[in-house]
């Protein structure tokens, strides 16, 4: 009997880093991008089935969350992308970080009150809001979309689509601490939901590039030109 394994290439140089959460086990989470920013699992996160393959459920109440130490390639602070999928649950507060550089540095957070999603950033020693959603943030899995740039402005998309958007921003701050899933640094105001297929860029993707981030696992090219396509596709024997 045959099966086959589908290994991604990611060459993508913009791309500093990925997080599939696909290991289903253990207490680190790999990254697939070249950089090696591999996370750590902190108070346990819930392994589970995510929008592809496996994903990461954190409990607020519990403190669970990922870390990942910045480096020079994480001080994403001029032109930048996140992208992630994200199931939502009942939240113990009213603010929750669901990703995110440094210490209040900048911050993809739910407020519970409002239901919409938000970007946060600190630039020039103040923390403020720099966008918001037009629209609620499905209770059921959304794929979020933030890009920034010094340059132009700040957008914000649900599955694809724009939900927001906010003025030229500042440059953010150097980034300290760490890079978050499930929480800020160094560990406060915890999400409690379901998180998976999280990347960064330290370029502003297009909307072509967010739509081919959602159809799935990706392949990048040298040419920086995402690609859905599955490369390295090998068949082994059981």
């Amino acid at each position: 009997m045959f099966c086959l394994v589908a290994q991604a290439s990611l060459d993508d140089k913009s791309l500093v880093l990925y997080l599939s959460f696909d290991e289903g086990k253990g207490d680190i989470a790999k990254d697939s991008s070249k950089h090696g920013h591999d996370g750590t699992l902190i108070n346990n996160p819930k392994w589970v089935g995510g929008k592809f393959g496996k994903a990461l459920e954190f409990d607020g109440n519990k403190e669970t969350h990922v870390k990942v130490p910045i480096t020079d390639a994480l001080q994403l602070r001029e032109k930048f992308s996140a992208a992630f999928w994200v199931k939502r649950g009942k939240q113990i507060r009213d603010w929750n970080y669901m990703i995110g550089g440094g210490s209040l540095k900048w911050h993809v957070i739910f407020q519970n009150a409002t239901k919409k999603t938000y970007l946060w950033t600190r630039s020039g020693g103040a923390w403020a809001q720099k966008a918001i959603s037009d629209d609620i943030q499905p209770e059921d899995w959304v794929h979020i979309t933030v890009t920034h740039d010094t340059g132009s402005k700040i957008m914000m998309y649900y599955n694809g689509k724009k939900s927001g958007e906010g003025p030229k921003p500042p440059k953010v701050d150097e980034i300290d601490g760490s890079f978050m899933v499930g929480a800020r640094h160094p560990g406060e105001e915890f999400f409690t939901g379901v998180i998976d297929e999280v990347h960064l860029f330290n370029r502003v993707i297009s909307t072509d590039d967010i739509t081919k981030i959602i159809a799935g696992p990706t392949a990048v090219r040298p040419t920086g030109k995402l690609t859905t396509t599955w490369s390295n596709i090998k068949a082994k024997e059981e």
